[in-house]
Order: C-alpha cells, then sequence, then structure tokens
C-alpha cells in the first residue's frame, strides 16, 4: 500500500490499509488490477510536465549564466565568491520549479535520497564548476556546462525515481552504495577542514606571540 493518497497526497495509516478508497478526498487508492488507469495517466502528466519545465529551464537558464559568467570573469575574485551564490538559486530553483512535483508522488525515501543526490551534486559539481566562472572565456563554458549538467541530473534521477516509485521498486543497491560513499568522503572533507583550519589558526597565534616575544 502507498504511504500517501496518490490524489490528495495525505498521509495513510496502517489503519487504511485495507480500504479501498482514501479516507480523505474518497478516490480509489488501487482498483481491480493494481492501480487505477486514471492514476498512470496522472504519473504519465508528471513526467510530461517536468520534461516540459526541464527544457524551459534550459532554454532560458543556460544564456543567464553565459551572462553571469563574463560578468563574474571582469571581477575575479569576486566571481569565485559568487559561485555559492549562483549554486543556491539554481539548486532552489531545480527544486521549487522542476521536480516538486514528481517529489510530492515519492515515498520518504526516495525523496530523502533525491533530495541529498541534489545536494552532493552541487557540492561536488557545482561549486567547483560556477567558481570557475572567474576565469576569462573558461569561465563561460565552465558555468553553462555545469547549469547544463547539474539540471540534467536532477531532471534524469528524480524521472527515474518516479518511474521505480510508481512500480513500486525498492532502491537499487548503486544508489545507496553511491549515497554511503558521497556522505563518507563528504564528512571526511569536512573533517580534515575544521582540523586544517584549526592548525593554520594555531600557527599563526603562535607566530605571532613569537613576534611579540622577539
Amino acid at each position: 500500500m502507498p504511504r500517501r493518497c496518490p490524489w490528495c497526497l495525505e498521509p495513510l495509516s496502517s489503519a487504511d490499509r485495507h480500504a479501498t478508497t482514501c479516507p480523505h478526498c474518497d478516490q480509489p487508492i488501487r482498483g481491480p488490477s493494481g492501480e487505477p488507469s486514471e492514476l498512470d495517466l496522472r504519473y504519465e502528466g508528471i513526467e510530461a510536465r517536468q520534461q516540459s519545465r526541464a527544457l524551459e529551464v534550459l532554454k532560458w537558464g543556460a544564456p543567464t549564466i553565459a551572462i553571469i559568467a563574463v560578468a563574474a570573469s571582469t571581477v575575479h575574485v569576486g566571481g569565485v565568491l559568487l559561485s555559492p551564490l549562483v549554486a543556491v538559486v539554481h539548486m532552489v530553483l531545480l527544486r521549487v520549479y522542476l521536480v516538486r512535483e514528481a517529489r510530492g508522488y515519492l515515498g520518504r525515501t526516495r525523496r530523502l535520497f533525491t533530495r541529498w543526490t541534489a545536494r552532493f551534486a552541487f557540492l561536488w559539481l557545482g561549486l567547483p564548476g560556477y567558481a570557475a566562472m572567474a576565469a576569462p572565456l573558461v569561465g563561460i563554458v565552465s558555468g553553462v556546462a555545469t547549469f547544463v549538467v547539474l539540471t540534467g541530473v536532477i531532471h534524469v534521477y528524480t524521472a527515474w525515481s518516479l518511474q521505480r516509485e510508481r512500480v513500486k521498486a525498492p532502491l537499487m543497491l548503486w544508489e545507496k552504495a553511491l549515497m554511503t560513499v558521497l556522505a563518507l568522503v563528504t564528512a571526511m572533507v569536512i573533517v580534515a577542514l575544521v582540523i586544517g583550519g584549526a592548525l593554520v589558526g594555531w600557527s599563526i597565534n603562535a607566530l605571532v606571540e613569537k613576534m611579540a616575544a622577539d
């Protein structure tokens, strides 16, 4: 039984396990041969709308990023500092406009995986890719390529997850393995940065104290 009603998206309790209709909207949860045909059409509609939105985002987003890259290459260091803002705006845009409807039909685990896949993608691809926009000419290619790749990754993985959710297929082993590796590597890098920052701070403090003593 699905965790949420496929029509109104309200949570379904264990008491509703044997119900044939949703207690919230009174729509059929399952038909005689599984999911009703109307629900199949709804899934197909979501997939078609997301595909259309993805093309729309690429159509006006890529030229916008190219313009931002040209501006960023003129300020150099400022362009590097601009990369986190561009990455955050891009991530919010995809979540709110592109994949929001599809994510509403995913189970709790798949929503968690799609959310963290996006975050890791922007962390490991988005930040360095957008930071490279500070470089003249090369930065334009880097910025546009980063925008296209990230949009494609989020769109394709969410659409694929929706198809898997539709047939109630479990998470693939490679999904779990990839998420585990990315989480561990990210945690190790954060710890290394914290330790490195502490060592640098201690070294500077020791140098200042030594110069003051002299």
